[in-house]
């Protein structure tokens, strides 16, 4: 009799299957529904991770060790197996979304920040916003946001003009703080019959060669010039200070002689010249002409004109004017 209750008692194990340790799933279980996952506190069991999507068995096949001596275990790469989506088992445990481990929320920049408190007339908040950039960069934002706030507020198309001239006058300002480190820029190298101050000129007839031996007059405009505080000799309280060289070039590249402005009977492969010119407002843009000797062989030709700022080494170079020499 006691042998036929062992084998019954066998036989109804096997047909019930191994029984989930430690783990209580709570509520039915339905396709898309949320289930409670209860994980041990004991360390007997690995603790289940809560992370998005993560899958768990409802009858995971778990084997009791309690009846087995501990054996020491060799630490490994943790293994995950992922289950098949059409597998019964399986159902999607419901965890909020977490946010990445080690990245942090985007913060608003200072500058925005500091264009928001101008706008509701906080200036000091604006300027303690902006002590996290260089000083050169803190006075460029800081003469610069007003005029944007008030740009912004102002009716353009029926604006006053007394306000659009203030505006201007300011951005002006700004402007001429940053034309001494801007590049200079040689423009308008073209040549001329008659001349009458900046702009203003009478070009050359476009196509009409010269004469060997004649005088080409050259007119070239410079921008972005520093002007330097300096007294002149009529009252004048500043200064521009330019050298200019002229290259001549045949067909082939050659450089060929001029020249020398400093000596009238002496050839120079390049011509050079210096200026120093006084005036009673600060200048933006320069312009200078000059008279050069025209080849004496026919052919065709370029000048090309270099300005060099001596207060700031800033160099500028114009692209290449063609002009042509027919025969006598």
């Amino acid at each position: 009799m006691t042998a036929r209750r062992t084998l019954f008692t066998l036989f109804a194990g096997i047909a019930l299957g191994p029984m989930p340790a430690c783990l209580h799933i709570s509520g039915t279980a339905t396709t898309g529904e949320p289930v409670e996952v209860k994980a041990p506190s004991t360390g007997e069991f690995a603790s289940f991770p809560k992370r998005p999507g993560e899958v768990i068995r409802k009858h995971p096949e778990t084997t009791s060790t309690a009846s087995k001596p501990s054996e020491p275990v060799e630490p490994s790469e943790p293994v995950v197996a992922l289950p098949l989506a059409s597998d019964p088992n399986v159902v999607k445990a419901s965890v909020p979304m977490l946010p990445p481990v080690g990245i942090l929320a985007a913060t608003e920049p200072d500058l925005l920040a500091a264009l928001q408190a101008y706008l509701e007339n906080r200036p000091d908040d604006a300027i303690r916003l902006l002590q996290s950039l260089d000083r050169p960069n803190q006075d460029f934002a800081l003469a610069l946001m007003p005029l944007l706030v008030r740009g912004s507020q102002m009716k353009m198309a029926s604006a006053n003009p007394e306000e659009v001239a203030v505006l201007v006058e300011q951005l002006h300002a700004i402007a001429g703080r940053l034309e001494s480190k801007a590049a200079l820029k040689v423009e308008k190298v073209t040549f001329y019959r008659k001349l009458d101050g900046f702009g203003r000129y009478n070009p050359w007839p476009e196509g009409q060669p010269y004469r060997p031996n004649d005088l080409a007059n050259i007119y070239f405009e410079v921008r972005n010039v520093s002007s330097e505080p300096a007294p002149g000799p009529n009252g004048e309280t500043y200064l521009i200070r330019a050298i200019v060289t002229l290259e001549v070039r045949d067909a082939t590249g050659k450089l060929v002689e001029q020249t020398d402005p400093t000596n009238f009977r002496r050839r120079v492969p390049v011509a050079r010249y210096e200026y120093a010119d006084h005036s009673h407002s600060p200048l933006h843009d320069y312009s200078r002409c000059y008279r050069m000797s025209v080849p004496t062989q026919p052919g065709v030709y370029t000048v090309t004109v270099e300005v060099k700022d001596p207060s700031s080494q800033r160099v500028a170079r114009s692209q290449p004017v063609r002009f042509d020499v027919a025969g006598p």
